[in-house]
């Protein structure tokens, strides 16, 4: 175990690990352990994910770090969307060396970025932003909407509690959580290593975009300053 040092990569509501498969691949080409854990319900189907609530999806990312962490002396949390809500809640449980939070929601929907969307949608005669709009409310049931909602409640007032370093990135034309979001984050944790970073040509799949590879070394940059302090 001494030496081997692991990232738990959490995905977003209603989502999968596609999401952050490049991510993983990233971290796992610079030698680290990674574990990616598919949260309960999340697997492609609405009824599946109709059975679940959000205490569960916590527990399924909590058992995934347990693990990781028999295998490494050190570990590094990174949550994508409400993967962050649920980073935030295992770094106040668990000692970890840091987290990062990706698009992760305090205000979601931008009205004026869908907006744009939309009108893009019909300058063009594709709508494939409507789909996507029409797509998420018909598969995403009520009773998950409400657990997604509770959580981010719960969530919310124990971001002033990280004190571990975090590192924020928020994508500036991200429809689905309001850029507000990441500046509050940062704004309100309590920890002194901290940085914020706003990519300006990223959506809310902001590990899929056309700025990966940026966010990917700005994580990796940070968490090795985090991974190495105290070593030198």
């Amino acid at each position: 175990m001494e030496g081997k040092i692991g990232f738990v990569i959490i995905h977003g509501f209603a989502g999968g690990l596609q999401e952050i498969e490049p991510l993983n691949c990233f971290l796992k080409d610079k030698g680290y352990l990674t574990a990616c854990p598919v949260l309960d319900g999340h697997t492609g189907m609405r009824k599946d994910l109709k059975k679940t609530n959000y205490e569960e999806w916590i527990a399924s990312a909590e058992e995934s770090l347990l693990e990781l962490k028999k295998q490494c002396h050190k570990i590094f949390v990174v949550g994508f969307s409400m993967g962050g809500l649920i980073g935030v809640n295992l770094v106040l449980k668990h000692k970890v060396e840091g987290i990062a939070t990706l698009c992760a929601p305090i205000y979601y929907w931008d009205i004026k970025r869908v907006s744009l969307n939309i009108i893009e949608d019909f300058k063009k005669r594709q709508y494939k932003n409507l789909q996507k709009y029409f797509n998420a409310t018909v598969r995403i049931p009520l009773k998950a909407m409400v657990n997604f909602r509770i959580l981010l409640a719960k969530t919310k007032p124990l971001i002033k509690e990280i004190n571990c370093p975090i590192f924020v990135a928020q994508g500036l034309i991200d429809d689905t959580v309001h850029h507000r979001s990441g500046k509050y984050i940062y704004d309100n944790s309590a920890s002194k290593m901290k940085k914020l970073k706003y990519y300006k040509n990223s959506d809310h799949i902001i590990c899929c975009g056309a700025e990966r590879e940026a966010l990917f070394n700005d994580l990796y940059e940070f968490s090795k300053k985090v991974l190495n302090k105290g070593e030198n």
